[in-house]
């Protein structure tokens, strides 16, 4: 069992996150993601179809000004070990929205979670939107020239969270 005092810092690494992801579509992005936390050994090969799954019935984009994000995830049960993986995508998708579904948006990131401790689902994800929300981190993260970078923005942005 994860502690309760797993933190954003635990879950991210730069091995964790992708710039100029290629995708021609929502599927296409979404099984490239989950198959690298599968091969990592973060996810069990189950969590490809229940990623994909959870995105058709609970769309994952963020419906905001500025550039894009959604942030899929899925049970618990397809998790081996907890992380959060961050791709920016060489060119848009099209998502539905979270708040609506008939709404498409395109999105040019995805942040997608994978969590083994059910009950902090909510929790992380209500992290992630806070952070998402920001137009400028936002603007800093597609704009960062590496995964090193990126990663940097997410950790001062989420660990400032924490602490307040």
């Amino acid at each position: 069992m994860e502690s309760s005092q797993l933190r954003f810092r635990d879950l991210i690494s730069e091995e964790l996150i992708f710039i100029d992801v290629q995708a021609n579509d929502r599927t296409e992005a979404l099984k490239t993601m989950a198959q690298r936390l599968v091969d990592r050994g973060y996810c069990k090969p189950s969590f490809v179809a229940g990623i994909l799954d959870r995105e058709t019935l609970h769309p994952s984009a963020l419906p905001m000004p500025g550039h894009k994000i959604a942030i899929p995830h899925t049970d618990a049960e397809h998790v081996e070990r907890s992380a959060i993986l961050f791709a920016r995508l060489a060119s848009p998708v099209a998502f539905r929205s979270m708040g609506d579904p008939d709404q498409t948006l395109e999105v040019a990131m995805i942040s997608m979670f994978a969590l083994k401790e059910k009950k902090r689902i909510g929790d992380l994800l209500e992290t992630l939107i806070t952070v998402y929300q920001d137009e400028a981190v936002l603007d800093q993260i597609y704009n960062a020239s590496d995964a090193r970078g990126i990663f940097e923005i997410l950790r001062s942005r989420v660990e400032r969270l924490e602490v307040g």
